[in-house]
């Protein structure tokens, strides 16, 4: 499966740090779907280094005070995508 977010300058991104980027989804699923991609090309989730997944949930919490002030959701999911069966491009 090719990286579909290689070009990070068509990217509208809201937060970012040396390992992570995040923006909002181009097709939301709801208000504040907000997507976080690491910079380096890894294959699933499961291939970042623990150092990266520390880093990369500092994001995850940077993206929940954005969302907060907002949209002040009722609530949260969070999720990883991997593989054939766990995304859909419908």
């Amino acid at each position: 499966m090719p990286f579909p977010f290689c070009q990070t300058t068509q990217l509208d991104i809201l937060l970012e740090n040396d390992v992570a980027l995040a923006f909002f989804d181009k097709y939301p699923v709801q208000k504040g779907h907000l997507l976080i991609i690491p910079k380096k090309h890894k294959a699933t989730y499961f291939d970042a280094t623990p150092e990266e997944i520390i880093v990369i949930h500092q994001l995850i919490e940077q993206g929940k005070a954005l969302i907060d002030e907002q949209y002040q959701p009722d609530g949260y999911n969070i999720g990883v995508n991997i593989g054939e069966y766990g995304w859909s491009d419908d």
